[in-house]
Protein backbone atom coordinates (compact mmCIF):
# COMPACT_ATOMS: atom_id res chain seq x y z
CA UNK A 1 0.00 0.00 0.00
CA UNK A 2 1.48 3.37 -0.98
CA UNK A 3 0.62 6.47 1.02
CA UNK A 4 1.01 10.07 -0.12
CA UNK A 5 0.59 13.12 2.08
CA UNK A 6 -0.23 16.48 0.47
CA UNK A 7 0.70 19.48 2.64
CA UNK A 8 1.75 23.09 2.12
CA UNK A 9 4.81 22.73 4.35
CA UNK A 10 5.56 19.88 6.74
CA UNK A 11 4.76 20.64 10.38
CA UNK A 12 4.48 18.75 13.67
CA UNK A 13 1.24 17.07 12.58
CA UNK A 14 2.86 15.92 9.33
CA UNK A 15 5.72 14.40 11.32
CA UNK A 16 3.35 12.76 13.82
CA UNK A 17 1.52 10.93 11.02
CA UNK A 18 4.70 10.10 9.08
CA UNK A 19 6.26 8.58 12.21
CA UNK A 20 3.16 6.46 12.88
CA UNK A 21 3.17 5.21 9.28
CA UNK A 22 6.89 4.47 9.34
CA UNK A 23 6.47 2.61 12.64
CA UNK A 24 3.87 0.42 10.94
CA UNK A 25 6.21 -0.36 8.05
CA UNK A 26 4.60 1.89 5.44
CA UNK A 27 6.37 3.94 2.79
CA UNK A 28 5.14 7.54 2.84
CA UNK A 29 5.78 10.25 0.26
CA UNK A 30 5.13 13.81 1.44
CA UNK A 31 4.24 16.18 -1.39
CA UNK A 32 5.28 19.72 -0.39
CA UNK A 33 3.29 22.47 -2.13
CA UNK A 34 5.61 25.25 -0.94
CA UNK A 35 8.32 25.37 -3.57
CA UNK A 36 10.59 27.34 -1.22
CA UNK A 37 10.63 24.50 1.27
CA UNK A 38 14.27 23.58 0.85
CA UNK A 39 15.12 19.99 1.71
CA UNK A 40 18.84 20.84 1.62
CA UNK A 41 18.64 22.67 4.96
CA UNK A 42 18.16 19.86 7.51
CA UNK A 43 16.56 21.67 10.41
CA UNK A 44 13.82 20.80 12.90
CA UNK A 45 10.81 18.92 11.55
CA UNK A 46 12.33 18.81 8.08
CA UNK A 47 15.52 17.17 9.37
CA UNK A 48 13.53 14.64 11.39
CA UNK A 49 11.41 13.70 8.39
CA UNK A 50 14.47 13.22 6.21
CA UNK A 51 15.97 10.93 8.84
CA UNK A 52 12.81 8.85 9.35
CA UNK A 53 12.88 5.44 7.63
CA UNK A 54 10.48 4.95 4.71
CA UNK A 55 9.64 8.68 4.49
CA UNK A 56 10.52 10.85 1.49
CA UNK A 57 9.84 14.50 0.65
CA UNK A 58 8.68 15.49 -2.83
CA UNK A 59 8.80 19.16 -3.81
CA UNK A 60 6.37 19.40 -6.69
CA UNK A 61 8.01 16.79 -8.89
CA UNK A 62 5.13 15.44 -10.99
CA UNK A 63 7.42 12.80 -12.50
CA UNK A 64 7.69 11.21 -9.04
CA UNK A 65 3.94 10.55 -8.85
CA UNK A 66 2.84 6.93 -9.25
CA UNK A 67 -0.06 5.96 -11.49
CA UNK A 68 -2.08 4.93 -8.44
CA UNK A 69 -2.05 6.26 -4.87
CA UNK A 70 -3.70 3.83 -2.47
CA UNK A 71 -4.24 6.39 0.32
CA UNK A 72 -3.91 10.14 -0.12
CA UNK A 73 -3.85 12.35 2.98
CA UNK A 74 -4.82 15.93 2.13
CA UNK A 75 -3.69 18.17 4.99
CA UNK A 76 -5.51 21.45 4.50
CA UNK A 77 -4.58 22.53 8.03
CA UNK A 78 -3.20 25.14 8.65
CA UNK A 79 -3.10 26.85 5.21
CA UNK A 80 -6.09 25.58 3.22
CA UNK A 81 -5.90 27.90 0.23
CA UNK A 82 -2.25 27.15 -0.56
CA UNK A 83 -2.36 23.51 0.58
CA UNK A 84 -5.08 22.62 -1.92
CA UNK A 85 -3.31 24.16 -4.94
CA UNK A 86 -1.88 20.81 -6.05
CA UNK A 87 -4.82 18.60 -5.16
CA UNK A 88 -5.77 18.30 -8.85
CA UNK A 89 -2.41 16.59 -9.50
CA UNK A 90 -2.69 13.96 -6.79
CA UNK A 91 -6.41 13.34 -6.23
CA UNK A 92 -7.12 11.79 -9.70
CA UNK A 93 -4.55 9.07 -8.90
CA UNK A 94 -5.94 8.31 -5.43
CA UNK A 95 -8.14 5.37 -4.57
CA UNK A 96 -9.11 6.82 -1.17
CA UNK A 97 -8.66 10.29 0.34
CA UNK A 98 -8.51 11.36 3.99
CA UNK A 99 -9.03 15.10 4.41
CA UNK A 100 -7.52 16.89 7.39
CA UNK A 101 -9.77 19.93 7.51
CA UNK A 102 -8.72 23.43 8.51
CA UNK A 103 -12.34 24.15 9.43
CA UNK A 104 -12.17 23.08 13.06
CA UNK A 105 -13.01 24.49 16.51
CA UNK A 106 -9.89 26.64 16.63
CA UNK A 107 -11.99 29.09 14.58
CA UNK A 108 -15.45 30.53 14.99
CA UNK A 109 -18.16 28.32 13.56
CA UNK A 110 -18.75 30.78 10.74
CA UNK A 111 -15.05 30.85 9.78
CA UNK A 112 -14.84 27.05 10.06
CA UNK A 113 -17.81 26.58 7.71
CA UNK A 114 -16.25 28.99 5.22
CA UNK A 115 -13.05 26.94 5.13
CA UNK A 116 -14.95 23.66 4.87
CA UNK A 117 -16.87 25.05 1.89
CA UNK A 118 -13.58 25.95 0.23
CA UNK A 119 -12.22 22.45 0.86
CA UNK A 120 -15.40 20.84 -0.46
CA UNK A 121 -15.25 22.89 -3.66
CA UNK A 122 -11.61 21.98 -4.27
CA UNK A 123 -12.33 18.27 -3.78
CA UNK A 124 -15.77 18.23 -5.45
CA UNK A 125 -14.63 16.28 -8.51
CA UNK A 126 -13.13 13.62 -6.25
CA UNK A 127 -15.73 13.66 -3.48
CA UNK A 128 -16.59 9.98 -3.91
CA UNK A 129 -13.01 9.11 -2.88
CA UNK A 130 -13.11 11.11 0.37
CA UNK A 131 -14.07 8.50 2.96
CA UNK A 132 -13.13 10.37 6.14
CA UNK A 133 -12.58 13.88 7.49
CA UNK A 134 -10.19 14.48 10.38
CA UNK A 135 -9.86 17.51 12.62
CA UNK A 136 -6.81 18.58 14.62
CA UNK A 137 -8.69 20.91 16.95
CA UNK A 138 -12.04 19.15 17.09
CA UNK A 139 -15.31 19.76 15.28
CA UNK A 140 -18.59 21.49 15.95
CA UNK A 141 -21.66 19.34 16.72
CA UNK A 142 -22.96 20.12 13.26
CA UNK A 143 -20.83 21.20 10.33
CA UNK A 144 -20.74 21.07 6.54
CA UNK A 145 -18.40 18.13 6.01
CA UNK A 146 -19.92 16.07 8.79
CA UNK A 147 -23.22 15.90 6.94
CA UNK A 148 -21.73 13.70 4.21
CA UNK A 149 -18.50 12.09 5.48
CA UNK A 150 -17.58 10.28 8.74
CA UNK A 151 -15.47 12.58 10.93
CA UNK A 152 -13.05 12.14 13.81
CA UNK A 153 -10.39 14.05 15.67
CA UNK A 154 -6.90 12.98 14.65
CA UNK A 155 -5.60 12.72 18.18
CA UNK A 156 -2.14 13.92 19.07
CA UNK A 157 1.22 12.75 20.33
CA UNK A 158 4.30 13.93 22.19
CA UNK A 159 6.68 16.53 20.79
CA UNK A 160 8.69 15.26 17.82
CA UNK A 161 11.97 15.32 19.79
CA UNK A 162 10.54 12.57 22.01
CA UNK A 163 9.65 10.50 18.95
CA UNK A 164 12.76 11.03 16.84
CA UNK A 165 15.63 10.81 19.31
CA UNK A 166 15.76 7.21 20.52
CA UNK A 167 17.19 8.01 23.96
CA UNK A 168 14.48 10.61 24.54
CA UNK A 169 11.85 8.26 23.13
CA UNK A 170 12.79 5.61 25.68
CA UNK A 171 12.89 8.14 28.53
CA UNK A 172 9.44 9.52 27.71
CA UNK A 173 7.73 6.20 27.01
CA UNK A 174 9.27 4.07 29.77
CA UNK A 175 6.69 2.57 32.07
CA UNK A 176 9.12 2.99 34.95
CA UNK A 177 7.05 4.82 37.54
CA UNK A 178 4.81 3.46 40.25
CA UNK A 179 1.35 4.97 40.82
CA UNK A 180 1.69 4.67 44.62
CA UNK A 181 5.01 6.54 44.89
CA UNK A 182 4.62 9.96 46.49
CA UNK A 183 5.82 12.79 44.24
CA UNK A 184 7.59 15.92 45.41
CA UNK A 185 5.90 18.45 43.09
CA UNK A 186 2.20 19.18 43.36
CA UNK A 187 1.88 20.95 40.00
CA UNK A 188 4.09 22.28 37.22
CA UNK A 189 3.95 24.53 34.21
CA UNK A 190 6.62 23.88 31.58
CA UNK A 191 6.37 25.92 28.41
CA UNK A 192 5.89 29.17 26.54
CA UNK A 193 3.71 31.96 27.86
CA UNK A 194 2.56 32.71 24.30
CA UNK A 195 0.03 33.38 22.85
CA UNK A 196 -1.76 36.06 24.86
CA UNK A 197 -4.69 33.78 25.69
CA UNK A 198 -2.29 31.36 27.41
CA UNK A 199 -0.52 34.19 29.22
CA UNK A 200 -3.83 35.34 30.71
CA UNK A 201 -4.43 31.85 32.10
CA UNK A 202 -0.89 31.71 33.49
CA UNK A 203 -1.16 35.15 35.08
CA UNK A 204 -4.24 34.00 36.97
CA UNK A 205 -2.37 31.13 38.67
CA UNK A 206 1.14 32.54 38.91
CA UNK A 207 0.82 33.52 42.62
CA UNK A 208 0.50 29.86 43.57
CA UNK A 209 3.92 29.22 42.07
CA UNK A 210 5.87 32.32 43.13
CA UNK A 211 4.60 32.87 46.68
CA UNK A 212 5.05 30.71 49.75
CA UNK A 213 3.16 30.69 53.01
CA UNK A 214 -0.22 32.17 53.76
CA UNK A 215 -3.52 30.32 53.82
CA UNK A 216 -4.50 31.50 50.33
CA UNK A 217 -1.54 29.75 48.70
CA UNK A 218 -1.07 26.80 51.04
CA UNK A 219 -0.05 23.52 49.40
CA UNK A 220 0.31 20.08 51.02
CA UNK A 221 3.26 19.56 53.35
CA UNK A 222 6.33 18.19 51.62
CA UNK A 223 5.17 19.34 48.18
CA UNK A 224 6.47 22.18 46.02
CA UNK A 225 5.38 23.90 42.82
CA UNK A 226 7.55 24.06 39.69
CA UNK A 227 7.35 26.78 37.08
CA UNK A 228 9.47 27.10 33.93
CA UNK A 229 8.14 29.77 31.60
CA UNK A 230 9.63 31.36 28.52
CA UNK A 231 8.45 33.28 25.47
CA UNK A 232 8.40 32.47 21.78
CA UNK A 233 10.92 35.28 21.30
CA UNK A 234 13.34 33.57 23.71
CA UNK A 235 12.37 29.86 23.70
CA UNK A 236 14.66 28.58 26.42
CA UNK A 237 12.97 25.40 27.56
CA UNK A 238 14.23 22.81 29.98
CA UNK A 239 16.83 20.35 28.75
CA UNK A 240 14.77 17.35 27.50
CA UNK A 241 15.84 14.85 30.15
CA UNK A 242 15.18 17.47 32.86
CA UNK A 243 11.75 18.08 31.29
CA UNK A 244 10.93 14.35 31.55
CA UNK A 245 12.16 14.29 35.16
CA UNK A 246 9.96 17.23 36.17
CA UNK A 247 6.90 15.55 34.67
CA UNK A 248 7.75 12.34 36.52
CA UNK A 249 8.12 14.24 39.81
CA UNK A 250 4.77 16.07 39.47
CA UNK A 251 1.29 15.06 40.55
CA UNK A 252 -0.27 17.47 38.05
CA UNK A 253 0.84 19.20 34.82
CA UNK A 254 -0.86 22.37 33.62
CA UNK A 255 -1.78 22.19 29.92
CA UNK A 256 -3.33 25.53 28.90
CA UNK A 257 -4.12 25.87 25.21
CA UNK A 258 -1.61 27.57 22.93
CA UNK A 259 -1.99 28.64 19.32
CA UNK A 260 -3.94 25.43 18.74
CA UNK A 261 -6.46 23.96 21.14
CA UNK A 262 -4.54 20.69 21.15
CA UNK A 263 -1.02 20.61 22.61
CA UNK A 264 1.67 17.98 23.18
CA UNK A 265 1.64 18.37 26.94
CA UNK A 266 -1.35 16.20 27.98
CA UNK A 267 0.07 13.14 26.20
CA UNK A 268 3.53 13.80 27.63
CA UNK A 269 2.07 14.16 31.12
CA UNK A 270 0.05 10.95 30.85
CA UNK A 271 3.09 8.98 29.73
CA UNK A 272 4.99 10.09 32.84
CA UNK A 273 2.08 9.52 35.22
CA UNK A 274 1.45 13.22 35.79
CA UNK A 275 -2.27 14.09 35.73
CA UNK A 276 -2.96 16.62 32.95
CA UNK A 277 -4.95 19.74 33.79
CA UNK A 278 -6.74 21.14 30.74
CA UNK A 279 -9.85 22.98 29.63
CA UNK A 280 -13.08 21.01 29.82
CA UNK A 281 -13.80 21.88 26.17
CA UNK A 282 -10.59 20.13 25.05
CA UNK A 283 -10.96 16.67 26.58
CA UNK A 284 -12.15 15.19 23.28
CA UNK A 285 -9.12 16.26 21.20
CA UNK A 286 -6.51 13.65 22.11
CA UNK A 287 -7.92 10.39 20.81
CA UNK A 288 -7.88 8.82 24.28
CA UNK A 289 -10.67 8.67 26.84
CA UNK A 290 -10.17 11.58 29.24
CA UNK A 291 -12.55 12.07 32.17
CA UNK A 292 -12.41 14.63 34.95
CA UNK A 293 -11.38 13.13 38.26
CA UNK A 294 -10.47 9.81 36.62
CA UNK A 295 -7.33 10.48 34.59
CA UNK A 296 -7.29 14.27 34.22
CA UNK A 297 -8.59 17.47 35.78
CA UNK A 298 -10.78 19.67 33.65
CA UNK A 299 -10.80 23.45 33.92
CA UNK A 300 -14.07 25.33 33.42
CA UNK A 301 -14.06 28.55 31.40
CA UNK A 302 -11.95 31.15 33.27
CA UNK A 303 -11.59 28.64 36.10
CA UNK A 304 -7.81 28.21 36.38
CA UNK A 305 -7.42 29.78 39.89
CA UNK A 306 -10.26 27.67 41.31
CA UNK A 307 -8.78 24.57 39.71
CA UNK A 308 -5.39 25.14 41.36
CA UNK A 309 -7.17 25.42 44.72
CA UNK A 310 -8.85 22.10 43.92
CA UNK A 311 -5.46 20.49 43.32
CA UNK A 312 -4.05 21.89 46.56
CA UNK A 313 -6.89 20.41 48.62
CA UNK A 314 -6.96 17.00 46.98
CA UNK A 315 -5.93 14.10 49.17
CA UNK A 316 -2.97 11.88 48.32
CA UNK A 317 -5.24 8.82 48.04
CA UNK A 318 -7.28 10.55 45.33
CA UNK A 319 -4.14 11.46 43.39
CA UNK A 320 -2.87 7.87 43.59
CA UNK A 321 -6.24 6.55 42.39
CA UNK A 322 -6.03 8.72 39.25
CA UNK A 323 -2.42 7.71 38.65
CA UNK A 324 -3.46 4.07 38.81
CA UNK A 325 -6.08 4.78 36.16
CA UNK A 326 -3.43 6.34 33.92
CA UNK A 327 -1.08 3.40 34.50
CA UNK A 328 -3.88 1.05 33.40
CA UNK A 329 -4.24 2.98 30.11
CA UNK A 330 -0.77 2.09 28.84
CA UNK A 331 -1.36 -1.13 26.92
CA UNK A 332 -4.52 0.01 25.15
CA UNK A 333 -3.95 3.74 24.75
CA UNK A 334 -0.56 5.16 25.72
CA UNK A 335 2.28 2.93 24.58
CA UNK A 336 3.59 3.96 21.19
CA UNK A 337 2.37 0.83 19.38
CA UNK A 338 -1.18 1.70 20.45
CA UNK A 339 -0.84 5.40 19.59
CA UNK A 340 0.65 4.72 16.14
CA UNK A 341 -1.96 2.07 15.35
CA UNK A 342 -4.75 4.47 16.33
CA UNK A 343 -3.34 7.25 14.15
CA UNK A 344 -2.99 4.92 11.16
CA UNK A 345 -6.55 3.66 11.58
CA UNK A 346 -7.94 7.17 11.62
CA UNK A 347 -6.32 8.09 8.32
CA UNK A 348 -7.49 4.83 6.78
CA UNK A 349 -4.30 2.77 6.73
CA UNK A 350 -4.93 -0.76 8.04
CA UNK A 351 -2.46 -2.86 10.00
CA UNK A 352 -0.39 -5.18 7.87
Amino acid sequence: MNVWHLVYGADSLTYTLAKALSWGGYETSIWIVDREYDRRIPDGIQRNLLQTPRVSLVLGDAAALPKVIDRLIVQAFPRPIESLDDVSLLAPRARKIALISAGDRSRSRKAAMRLQWLEARKLARHAIKVDRVLYKDGFYPRDLLGMVVPRQVIGFDVHSQFLHNQDLFRAMHARDWEPESRRSILANFLGSQDPESRKRALDSVRPWFVRSGGDQYRIPDGKSMFWHEYSDAAPIGLEPTEFVRRLTDSDFTLCPRGYSLVTHRPMEALLRGSIPVLAVSELDLYGVELADGENCINVPEDGWPETIRRLATMGEAEVVRMRRNIFAMFDGSLNYDAIAKRLRARIGVPDR
